[in-house]
């Protein structure tokens, strides 16, 4: 149920609370769904298995479980739709310091019962094989996940093809993140363009001489924008950088066609980084391979906004001085 559908029904929506493990509040999570569900081990302690294989070997990467996380797999997972036969567990993807599940309720559940409680059971069984295991004669005061978790809806046509493949990929991702973690530290207060700023990425991408501001406005016709759309990208060709907010289709499209190509990028954006951002899909490939940079001049914020126009002007101008144009 969207949020619009809960209002049109009557339903009381309430603001939503600010905070990664959020749960939408007009989703009624008793009803049957597909969820992606993301628990995080308390103080991110790498206890469910080690990162192993290589990125360039034989082997490619993969997380060697330990004795908790094989628990994990080949029990605890399996007592969800034991205990609760409406709920599937589609796939199971287990990190070293959290785990992902794609879940389905296949039919409305009793009242009294939802999503909620069906993770809570779960956690509870987790947290009494993490007891055994470690020899606590009773349980600590705080279990092994950390409180609360996160989930996902499915809402759209191939999200779920998208979630598969996101949990398939994340070991490589997590190896490619730890050989490449400079490149995925967040820098705060960095004078960029005469503005405090945030970033993620290669910040050498800024030392390169070479850079061309992509901005295509309204006025232009479209003899001009094919003409620097060429420009653009022999810029990329050349090993120059590409600037941008990607605001218009226009300037999305020139992007999109720089980053297939393996161009250097410094994108300019109304939101700032998250405290365990990261970037996602092709993005993320990019960065690691220190072709990406990200910058706001903004904090970070929750909120889906609508970037304004004087922001649109500010981050284009931000475009033009990163690039030397002004």
């Amino acid at each position: 149920m969207t949020r619009e559908e809960a209002i049109a029904k009557g339903i009381e929506v309430h603001e939503i609370q600010h905070t990664m493990k959020r749960r939408t509040p007009w989703h009624d999570y008793s009803r049957k769904g597909t969820y992606m569900l993301t628990l995080v081990v308390r103080e991110r302690m790498p206890l469910l298995g080690t990162l192993d294989g290589s990125l360039e070997g034989e082997v490619p990467p993969y997380v060697a479980l330990s004795v908790l996380g094989n628990a994990i797999v080949q029990e605890e997972q399996k007592k969800i739709s034991q205990y609760y036969p409406q709920v599937e567990v589609w796939k199971l993807c287990v990190m070293p310091d959290h785990l992902h599940m794609i879940v389905r309720v296949k039919e409305d559940m009793k009242e009294g019962r939802h999503l909620g409680a069906v993770v809570a059971g779960f956690k509870s069984g987790c947290n009494s094989v993490y007891w055994k295991l470690y020899g606590m004669s009773e349980p600590p005061r705080q279990g092994l996940f950390e409180k609360g978790y996160c989930d996902k809806i499915l809402m759209h046509e191939g999200q779920l093809d998208n979630w598969k493949h996101y949990l398939d990929d994340n070991p490589r991702r997590l190896m490619m993140k730890c050989q490449n973690s400079e490149l995925f530290t967040i820098l705060t207060d960095v004078e960029i363009a005469g503005e405090q700023c945030q970033m993620v990425g290669n910040r050498f991408l800024l030392n390169i001489p070479d850079k061309m501001a992509v901005i295509v406005h309204r006025r232009y016709t479209d003899e001009e924008n094919a003409r620097l759309r060429e420009e653009w990208l022999a810029c990329g060709e050349r090993g120059g950088v590409l600037v941008s907010a990607a605001i218009s289709p226009k300037e999305k499209e020139v992007l999109r066609e720089a980053m297939n190509r393996g161009y250097s990028i410094i994108l300019l954006r109304e939101n700032g980084f998250p405290k365990l951002y990261k970037p996602s899909g092709e993005a993320f490939d990019a960065c690691a391979s220190g072709l990406l940079l990200q910058i706001s001049p903004w904090e970070f914020h929750y909120e889906k906004r609508v970037i304004t126009r004087a922001q649109c002007l500010h981050l284009n101008a931000m475009a033009e001085r990163i690039a030397g144009e002004r």
